[in-house]
């Protein structure tokens, strides 16, 4: 199987996460996984662990294993009114992804800096939500990255 883009991993992760953060929905992380990494391809291929790029397992298992705490490091980040009860689930999970990323990933490769995971958070906004999220999302990271980036 050919390496996946760090772009195309963060989509299979975003796939991955959002059936998760539905509590009507009785989907494993495997389970979740493979839909996501099946979608789009033949059928044919099947699916297997082997087949799990490291990163996007990095990024799944970062994201299910501290979710309280980004989702509280987000709600320190939202201005006015806002709240994580207000944000679509969608915007919330390109949320946590982002900010794990930022808040994990980012100390530990110099090669990944703040700008391009706030740029791929609003790419995946950009495909999986709407333009009013689009532009919630960079504020959000914005005002993060300004305070400790």
């Amino acid at each position: 199987m050919a390496r996946l883009s760090r772009r195309i991993i963060r989509e299979k992760a975003i796939q991955t996460l959002y059936p998760l953060s539905d509590s009507q929905v009785n989907f494993d992380l495997d389970q979740s996984l493979r839909f996501a990494l099946e979608a789009g391809n033949d059928p044919e291929e099947g699916w297997s662990t082997e087949k799990v790029d490291p990163y996007l397992s990095r990024l799944v298992a970062g994201v299910t294993e501290h979710y309280q705490e980004l989702d509280s490091e987000i709600a320190h980040y939202l201005s006015g009114e806002w709240t994580l009860e207000r944000i679509a689930r969608i915007d919330l999970t390109i949320l946590r992804l982002a900010f794990y990323e930022l808040i994990d990933v980012c100390p530990k490769d110099p090669d990944l800096v703040p700008s391009v995971v706030a740029d791929e958070a609003i790419e995946l906004a950009k495909t999986f939500s709407d333009d009013r999220s689009r532009k919630f999302i960079s504020g959000v990271l914005a005002h993060y990255i300004q305070n400790n980036c």
